[in-house]
């Protein structure tokens, strides 16, 4: 790698703004995460008090670990940058028809009519796991971006230090 102070030095511009933006981008996340989780747990406590504290409770969820089952599959994906792995999250629906056993809706656990506001809760608490996942996946390439920071600083500083022994 001879390259010249200028074009490491835009690299690292360049590497800075994108960290830049990564951290807007992670700090928006958050927020929408702490909104919809606050959503849901208002829907959450809307529902408790339609059914009554002991209807909507912990002594609901079956428990056998064995029936407590995810709807959600997360894949995880790395790919090779510059020499450093990165992870990439997905989130997905179980497919009903690729498990050979029956997977149950949580919510019927609290009996077949249940308030409509906690269906609404269960939709804010299962859109706050794909925030999360895109969270996660900002937060690794924050990672990778810092990561590629220190090398061109390292870079940059072991080319100039070259440069003044040479003069």
């Amino acid at each position: 790698m001879h390259e010249s102070i200028d074009d490491i030095c835009k690299a690292i511009d360049e590497n800075l703004l994108r960290n830049l933006e990564l951290l807007e981008e992670k700090i928006i996340v958050n927020v929408q995460m702490e909104k919809i989780l606050r959503d849901g747990y208002i829907e959450l406590a809307k529902a408790k008090y339609i059914r009554g504290k002991e209807n909507i409770s912990v002594l609901q969820i079956p428990a056998d670990d064995e029936k407590v089952v995810t709807l959600f599959e997360l894949e995880t994906k790395l790919t090779e940058e510059t020499g450093k792995i990165v992870p990439n999250f997905d989130i997905s629906l179980k497919n009903m028809e690729e498990s050979g056993n029956e997977i149950q809706d949580p919510i019927k656990w609290f009996g077949v009519l249940v308030p409509q506001s906690l269906r609404t809760a269960q939709k804010r608490f299962q859109e706050s796991l794909y925030v999360a996942v895109r969270a996660a996946n900002i937060q690794a390439e924050i990672t990778s971006v810092v990561d590629k920071l220190q090398s061109l600083y390292f870079l940059k500083h072991t080319s100039c230090s070259t440069r003044v022994n040479k003069e």
